[in-house]
């Protein structure tokens, strides 16, 4: 197990809904998360896709914790927290001592290069490609200095990676004692000469059981969203991203494709094909998969339009459900609303969220034609997605009522808004959105959208585009907007190829 899988694990169990990583740099550990994010570089220069609501600090971890605004950037502190900074052990300290100092005393925090592979990668000043550092002296002086914290370090490849939890916010032993300790270090304690005799004052846990070892974490959790329920409703709203994407009988899809084609006359049939149906066809399969995953339809053409309720891929649809942990934790006024819905997955998702933490206090407003998309206008430059040109696009309001119903999650709380976007939406029944999810494709849509719900959106709440990077008249459209009214365009943020967000000041 390397430290990624570890650390996405520690995602999954941990389940934070704030996460904090100091030393970033490409963004590789930060893509993991999945809920509200902060990271801290001084030299940040992030080339992963960030599907999470991320805020990103260009400047030392020293300098971040000194912040005046520090309490009102994290909120209620981290859940979840990695270190991966300065390898050097008194920089380490100086993050856990911070990191724990405004964390909550449930919250985990990760730290990475305590075991390296060789001794020679664990020098003060970077002599190689490999470079831990002298870190591992960190677990030692937590371990003599603070022995009420639980600290395991798990044998993960090549670096190793230390466990922490057991946090007291409140404790000052660490910071009393910096002085002494910072003496301690620079007069050579805690240094180790080998691997055998480091292994031997760490003792590290077999990897095996990280698993068992985050679970028992996560249990003694306690709060909203945490322990044995909250890791329950984690689980159904991954189980239903995996549904509403159709990924777990996506070669059913790939079935039905070949299908076609032996009836098209373009394939033979042979039932040994149809049965194992991905080794037949892997290329059809690997594209049906990306495809899925990117939020695209097979081959990139709109007549390849699967089975599945939502066409938003998986970078999108985790985006989504980071952002309702978001206006949900931090409280941001609102209901949530979705306009173009397609087959309604987006807003089934967002329903089901609620439900699964108990809200009662928002609405999901479903928002759509269900005739299709529009005639072009002028500003659309051609572009017809219109019903008679592409149905696959055009769903109808029963359709989508049957799949709420489906997923048991059909109530009172789903609105719908059936008809064009300008006659609907300047006099849809909401007062103020936390979440706008805007997915009209077209220019007037967009336009139309914006007009009329925008001044709606609480400070703080969300705004997803769906098509802004995908769809140039999309994206006219929003530039448009934010020009008639003399304001400066958001600051947004590429959840992949096609979506991007931003946070409303």
């Amino acid at each position: 197990m390397n430290y990624l899988e570890a650390l996405r694990l520690a995602h999954e169990t941990i389940e934070p809904h704030l996460y904090v990583e100091i030393g970033c740099r490409v963004g590789i550990s930060l893509a993991l998360a999945r809920c509200r994010a902060i990271a801290v570089d001084p030299d940040f220069e992030i080339t992963q896709t960030l599907s999470a609501p991320t805020s990103l600090y260009r400047e030392t971890s020293d300098d971040f914790f000194a912040r005046s605004d520090l309490a009102e950037i994290l909120g209620e502190g981290p859940d979840l927290a990695f270190i991966d900074g300065m390898h050097r052990v008194e920089y380490a300290l100086r993050d856990f001592m911070n990191l724990e100092s405004c964390a909550k005393p449930s919250s985990v925090i990760l730290t990475d290069d305590v075991l390296p592979a060789d001794m020679s990668w664990a020098t003060r000043d970077r002599q190689g490609q490999y470079w831990t550092g002298d870190v591992y002296r960190l677990i030692p002086v937590l371990r003599e200095y603070r022995p009420d914290l639980t600290i395991e370090v798990f044998d993960i490849e090549i670096k190793g990676l230390a466990i922490i939890s057991g946090l007291d916010p409140q404790s000052t032993v660490l910071k009393d004692a910096y002085g002494e300790i910072v003496e301690r270090l620079e007069a050579g304690e805690w240094r180790e000469a080998s691997l055998d005799s480091l292994r031997d004052r760490l003792a590290p846990v077999p990897v095996s059981r990280v698993r068992d070892h985050l679970e028992s974490v996560a249990a003694r959790r306690s709060g909203p969203g945490q322990g044995a329920a909250g890791r329950q409703n984690g689980r159904y709203l991954d189980l239903l991203k995996k549904i509403l994407l159709n990924e777990i009988y996506i070669e059913d899809e790939l079935r039905i494709s070949y299908l076609r084609q032996c009836l098209e006359g373009t394939r033979e049939f042979a039932y040994a094909d149809l049965h194992d149906i991905g080794k037949a066809c892997p290329q059809g399969l690997a594209e049906l998969q990306r495809s899925r995953a990117v939020g695209q339809f097979p081959g990139r053409k709109i007549a390849n339009c699967g089975f599945n309720h939502t066409m938003m891929g998986r970078a999108r649809l985790d985006s989504l459900h980071a952002h309702l942990d978001l206006v949900c934790e931090t409280g941001v006024e609102g209901d949530l609303m979705e306009c173009g819905v397609w087959r309604g997955g987006a807003c089934i998702f967002m329903q089901a969220y609620l439900k699964a933490r108990g809200l009662t206090d928002r609405r999901v407003f479903v928002a759509d034609s269900f005739e299709g998309l529009p005639a072009p206008s002028e500003q659309d430059r051609g572009l017809d997605l219109t019903k008679a040109r592409y149905p696959q696009l055009a769903v109808d309001q029963e359709t989508v009522r049957r799949n709420f119903e489906l997923y048991d999650l059909l109530d009172d709380n789903v609105v719908f808004l059936k008809g064009w976007f300008a006659d609907t939406l300047p006099t849809a029944p909401v007062d103020r959105i936390a979440l706008l999810r805007l997915d009209g494709d077209l220019y007037s849509s967009t336009m139309d959208a914006l007009n009329a719900l925008y001044d709606k959106v609480s400070s703080g709440g969300v705004v997803i585009m769906d098509d802004y990077g995908a769809i140039d008249v999309c994206r006219n459209a929003v530039r448009d907007f934010f020009a008639s009214r003399g304001e400066e365009l958001p600051e947004m943020v590429a959840i992949d190829g096609s979506g991007v967000y931003w946070l409303k000041p």
